[in-house]
């Protein structure tokens, strides 16, 4: 690949491609950015949900409110969990609770966290290869139809002299 830029043979032809290749541009932008928005909607990830850091209660920055005894993977029979809590780090003053219909699991250290992300995890990382996907083809088509234009172009203005 040359990243020599073509020689225009007159100012009519440079100025027709400059347009041309302004409007291919802009019509991409929007194309593919249309497209992306479209995936991120298919896909049905929740990129606020996924991307955030999901709250658990620390002991040690907040004040238990609400207790619950819950099933929790990785310990046998009902643990009692904190289900709502006030977090000192807060300024908001907030109480802060589980989120409903996470799966809590007990770590090997004791902790609590959430499993059952990998399904999410899944979903981003196929969002994220078709976000480069589209953004590389882009890029290929936008050369394609300017190099296309370009010769059409040159094929017309060599057959008119």
């Amino acid at each position: 690949m040359s990243t020599e830029r073509p020689i225009y043979e007159n100012a009519e032809e440079s100025r027709r491609v400059q347009r041309f290749t302004t409007l291919v541009t802009i019509g991409l932008m929007v194309g593919c950015n249309a497209l992306l928005l479209l995936g991120l909607w298919v896909s049905g990830v929740d990129l606020e949900a996924t991307l955030a850091k999901p709250e658990l209660y620390d002991p040690a920055n907040g004040h238990c409110i609400g207790v619950q005894w819950a099933k929790v993977a990785g310990a046998e029979g009902l643990v009692k969990v904190c289900t709502e809590w006030i977090d000192f780090s807060d300024m908001s003053g907030q109480t802060h609770s589980l989120p409903p219909g996470r799966i809590l699991a007990m770590g090997a250290d004791g902790n609590l966290y959430f499993s059952g992300q990998s399904k999410e995890n899944y979903r981003l990382i196929a969002l994220m290869i078709f976000a480069i996907v589209v953004m590389m083809s882009g890029i290929w088509i936008k050369r394609r139809l300017i190099a296309n234009y370009h010769l059409r172009l040159q094929s017309f203005y060599h057959r008119s002299t």
